[in-house]
């Protein structure tokens, strides 16, 4: 019973050896890393594309499902000869 009692305080002795002196940062990482997520005020106009082609490229979309491409001798899947 005094064994394992001066083995738990010898290990938590142990354990406390590992912790800073000082704290490791004044939350300067969460900071960071809330500020990152913020949507800047005035959306950034070189990405992206626009209207007109996303409309086009959703149309494309659509009209593969109506006429699709066949697919006659695809690699991954092999030769159809």
């Amino acid at each position: 019973m005094i064994a394992r009692s001066l083995l738990i305080t010898v290990a938590l002795c142990g354990l406390t050896a590992c912790a800073p002196a000082s704290l490791a940062t004044s939350g300067t990482t969460v900071r960071a890393i809330v500020a990152s997520q913020i949507v800047p005020p005035q959306p950034r106009r070189d990405t992206g594309i626009d209207g007109a082609a996303a409309v086009a490229a959703y149309a494309n979309y659509q009209q593969s499902y109506v006429t699709p491409q066949t697919h006659a001798d695809n690699a991954a899947f092999g030769s159809t000869k």
